[in-house]
């Protein structure tokens, strides 16, 4: 190993700080510039921040005793001139100003630049379009910088809560003079991505940091744009042109990201399983009431088939023929009476029982003799009698004698 000299870092830092220490244009002087990232220490009073201008800045501290005699609350965006002397701040090697004392000088470019956009695009009509935001997203277009926490944070929430949502990433830049241009770039790709919902985020950061998102010509294509957008810039107290023009304003990327997934799979398959058993109860009642249905048609199909009538028919025709033979019965049944009747009737008017009862007929050429008219002395008549027959012939002719029938 070489033999040299070597130093620590410590002995560097206290070199550096008495160098620094030993210039008297350092130790008592002004310095002009605007406030940014300024942190108010509530538990101890001091104030850190930087002052920068357009090239160049460097950290300052003021102490609780110095800050107590301001008249004003210094913030970021403001344009002050500060007094104190430069030191070294050997812990971290870095140059910063011990401020004793600070004068306003009014809001600083940024700001000044922040409220003319404001005032523009108000002005303009570019924050009066605030469209819906999808509920069930398909795809979701993120925009951020390609290595920034906040990509990361939105994936994993995204993959964690809905990871059948498609993601599509355009990285950008989020910082500096090019960022503008990179937005619109990525905004105007955006629209051809089928996304149905577009993020642009970025963690949070000092105003100069943000500033890009108060880009006038980035806020007009926000504006245009066509699909729904969120505005996920900074932290929560972080307000941004973005935020006033996109659609919907998250305090932060993640909460824009837990927006995109609002409903999440769990959502979703709660709500299927709601629908199955709903779609099951209504196929059910369907199938029961189509089931009563065709039972109905079948019985009345059944009762008016050609078989069941032939049947129906039978039926009536065996009770028909069961009527028609009662009746045929008791009509016969009538006539035989009537029959025997008109028979004893007819029996009793015979010739042959008036005969029987000592009578006879007279016949002459198998014609009957009526009357002594139809009859002449030495006539040959036929005598018919119960048992038989008699041949005779007239001696005498009489006319009718009463006293022979006494």
């Amino acid at each position: 190993m070489p033999d040299f000299f070597t130093v620590t870092v410590s002995q560097v830092t206290r070199r550096l700080s008495m160098i620094v220490k030993g210039d008297k244009a350092l130790n008592d002087l002004y310095v002009s510039g605007e406030i940014s990232n300024f942190t108010l220490h509530k538990a101890s009073g001091h104030m850190y921040f930087t002052l920068k201008d357009e090239t160049a800045s460097i950290k300052c501290v003021m102490f609780a005793g110095n800050a107590r005699s301001l008249d004003f609350t210094p913030y970021s965006g403001q344009s002050v001139i500060v007094h104190g002397s430069v030191n070294v701040y050997e812990r971290d090697g870095a140059n910063q100003i011990y401020v004793t004392d600070m004068i306003e000088r009014g809001q600083g470019e940024l700001a000044l630049a922040y409220e003319q956009a404001k005032r523009e695009l108000e002005a303009g009509g570019y924050f009066n379009k605030k469209r819906p935001i999808p509920k069930q997203p398909k795809k979701v277009c993120l925009i951020t910088a390609e290595k920034g926490a906040a990509l990361q944070d939105m994936l994993n929430i995204i993959a964690r809560r809905r990871p059948i949502l498609e993601v599509v990433f355009i990285p950008v830049t989020v910082q500096g003079a090019y960022a503008p241009s990179t937005l619109i770039k990525a905004l105007a790709l955006a629209q051809s991505t089928g996304s149905d919902l577009i993020i642009i985020g970025r963690g949070g950061g000092s105003a100069e940091d943000l500033s890009c998102f108060n880009d006038v010509g980035y806020a007009k294509a926000l504006y245009n744009s066509e699909i729904p957008t969120i505005s996920a810039v900074g932290h929560e107290t972080d307000f941004t042109i973005s935020d006033f023009v996109a659609d919907f304003r998250a305090p932060t990327p993640s909460a824009a990201a837990e927006i995109a997934t609002a409903v999440t799979c769990d959502d979703l398959s709660e709500h299927i399983e709601l629908v199955y058993d709903r779609l099951s109860d209504i196929i059910h009642s369907k199938t029961d009431s189509y089931e009563q249905l065709i039972d109905s048609i079948q019985r009345h199909i059944s009762a008016y088939s050609p078989g069941q009538r032939i049947e129906r028919s039978e039926r009536e025709l065996v009770l028909i023929s069961g009527k028609i033979r009662t009746a045929t019965d008791a009509v016969i049944t009538k006539n035989s009476v009537l029959l025997d009747n008109y028979s004893d009737k007819i029996e009793a008017l015979s010739p042959i029982n008036v005969l029987k009862r000592g009578y006879s007929a007279v016949t002459k050429n198998n014609s009957a003799v009526n009357s002594i008219g139809d009859i002449e002395q030495n006539d040959t008549v036929e005598i018919l009698f119960a048992d038989g027959t008699a041949t005779a012939q007239i001696k005498e002719i009489h006319e009718n004698n009463k006293e022979c029938f006494r």
